[in-house]
Order: C-alpha cells, then structure tokens, then sequence
C-alpha cells in the first residue's frame, strides 16, 4: 500500500468505512411526536370564543369538550400560553410538535409562526399537519407554501436533511392517490426531492397501497380499529404495534401512535354510537408506550397534546391533572435511551 494510500485511509470516519448496505439501512433520529392543535381563541383576546363551546368558568364546563383545562380556555395565540405549552412539552420528554395547519389564511398559520419560535427556544422540533384539502392543485400549492415559508426555520423537522410535511387522512379521501400522485408531481416540478411527506394510513392494507407514494405513514389514532381500551387486552396491543411497524418496512420512517384515550360523543356533527377509549388509572396509555416502544418505531406519536373535544388531551386538565405528562416524561426516557 502507497504512503498516500494509508494516509486517505486513516483519514476516514468510521461512518465512511461502513460498506454501503449497513449505510442504505441506517434509520433515523428517534424522535417522540405530539399533535398539537393551535386553533383555540378567547373572547378576551380574539374577540370571540373559538373552539370552545358555551365555556362555563364558574362550573368548570366546555359544552362540546368533556374534559377542562387547568387555568380554563385560553388563546392559542397569547405568547405566554405558547410558551407555556412549550416548556410543558420539553419537560416531558417529547421531542417536537405535528401542528394542525388549516391554510394559507387561517389563524393556525399565525399560530405556526409563533410556536416555531418558541418550539425553537426549547430545542424541540415543528412540522405541520395539512387538513384542509380541496384539489390535487390546492395540497401542492399549500405545500409549497409551507416549504417556501417555514422549510428553512432551524425548528423544522427534518427526515433524510428534507424538511417533514405531513397530511392528514382527509388529503386521500378528498383527492385519492391518484390525486396524491398528481399533487406531488406539481411540487417535485418546482422543488425536486426536497421535502419529506409522511401521510396517513389507518388500516395494514392501506400500508401496502400507499407506502410507495409517501415516505412514512401514520395512523392518527386507534378509534378507528372500533375497539375500546377495555377489550383490547394487552397481548392484543402489543400484536397490534409489531405488525403496523412491520408493514412499514422499506419506508424512509416508521412509526407507532399511542393515545392516552378518546370521547368525542360531544360532537354534534357525529352521529351513530361513537367509539371511546377510557383512560382508567392511567394504565391503558402507559401499556400503549410499552407495546409500541417494544415494536421498536423509528419515531413514536401521540395523540394528543390538546385536541380537547375528542378528549385525548395530555395537557394538564381538572380531571386528570399531569398524570399523562408524567407518563410521557418517563416513558420517553425509555424509548429514546
């Protein structure tokens, strides 16, 4: 071997020997997501009460939510609630936000500007969550907007150096994959392979459709599975997680969805006997962290930092207190460890 032989190759990183199959399955940072919602307002503040229903202070009562916030209603965009919900997030152990996103011109755009920031003062990580849809030309528009706007802030989550988008499973019954697919050529024309999309997927066959057409998939929640927590043993649970994670293989992500339980029979626009999800003692969220940690997901999400009228909030509530915040702060110790 030449001089200058040994010399490049001592100058080489461990990473840079690996032989390039060890490379191709390398996955990704652990990360622990949480859906967050930004879309509450306050008479004081916004001038009307939005997203909370006939609030009742003296009585401790949301008509179109069964739980109640500690300290009440408030505005998703008073700088100290933000900041406040911030640090609540960072002291348990959560590591970024998957922040539900309405448009170009509805208040959680405004909303998103401000958590970035304060997101970013905490070294937690931010990516939007589409829900609004209308064309195949609308989600690649709102898309690119989002990239163009936010792509480039320091707390953008990011998944193969590509900032993260994510939809909502509203994108595929407005528009279906085919429209999907058209959606993401109109972007890929503009910005090729820039942006990482992860969308939804709630059952293993809808896996198999859509796995080539997104670079990770998620489930928003397990209502859908139409079970309650009470017969879904805990052997049931753990089955549930390492088949979902298994499905996904080849994704650039993988993922698992915890959620500490589940009640929007509050909603008026939602008829017929509705699935809930009791949280008991605590004890159905803490063996759904244990079943998905032991599925062994790239990225671990929860539903919900503060999704209110379907109750499964982990903020702080008269009801149940930090119980779930605590639950996180030691269950994310163990899966990112």
């Amino acid at each position: 071997m030449t001089p200058n032989r040994r010399r490049l190759l001592s100058g080489l990183t461990a990473t840079a020997l690996l032989p390039f199959r060890a490379l191709a399955q390398a996955r990704p940072r652990k990360e622990v997501l949480v859906f967050y919602y930004g879309w509450y307002g306050t008479k004081a503040r916004s001038g009307q009460d939005i997203h909370w229903l006939n609030p009742d202070t003296a009585h401790e009562r949301i008509s179109d939510a069964p739980n109640y916030p500690v300290g009440g209603p408030y505005d998703s965009l008073d700088p100290d609630v933000i900041a406040r919900q911030m640090a609540q997030i960072k002291a348990a152990g959560i590591t970024g936000l998957i922040v539900s996103w309405w448009g170009q011109t509805d208040r959680t755009n405004d909303q998103l500007r401000r958590v970035l920031d304060a997101a970013g003062a905490q070294g937690l990580k931010v990516t939007a969550y589409v829900e609004q849809v209308a064309s195949a030309e609308g989600v690649a528009e709102d898309t690119l907007y989002l990239y163009r706007t936010y792509g480039r802030h320091p707390a953008w989550l990011r998944l193969d150096n590509k900032p993260v988008i994510m939809y909502f499973d509203r994108l595929m019954q407005d528009i279906g994959l085919d429209g999907w697919q058209k959606a993401r050529a109109l972007i890929e024309k503009q910005v090729p392979n820039a942006i990482s999309y992860i969308a939804t997927a709630n059952t293993l066959k809808e896996i198999k459709a859509r796995k080539g057409a997104f670079d990770g998939l998620h489930i928003y929640s397990q209502q859908f599975e139409g079970a309650e927590s009470r017969l879904i043993p805990a052997l049931w649970r753990a089955k549930y997680y390492s088949d979902w994670v298994r499905a996904q293989k080849g994704a650039k992500v993988t993922t698992a969805t915890i959620l500490p339980g589940f009640d929007d029979r509050l909603q008026l626009d939602r008829k017929g006997k509705r699935p809930v999800i009791k949280r008991e003692d605590g004890k159905p969220f803490r063996d759904l962290w244990n079943a998905a940690i032991a599925a062994k997901p790239d990225w671990i999400l929860i539903v919900s930092f503060n999704e209110w009228h379907e109750a499964s909030q982990i903020e702080p509530s008269t009801a149940f207190g930090m119980r779930e915040l605590e639950t996180c702060r030691q269950m994310s110790a163990k899966f990112l460890r």
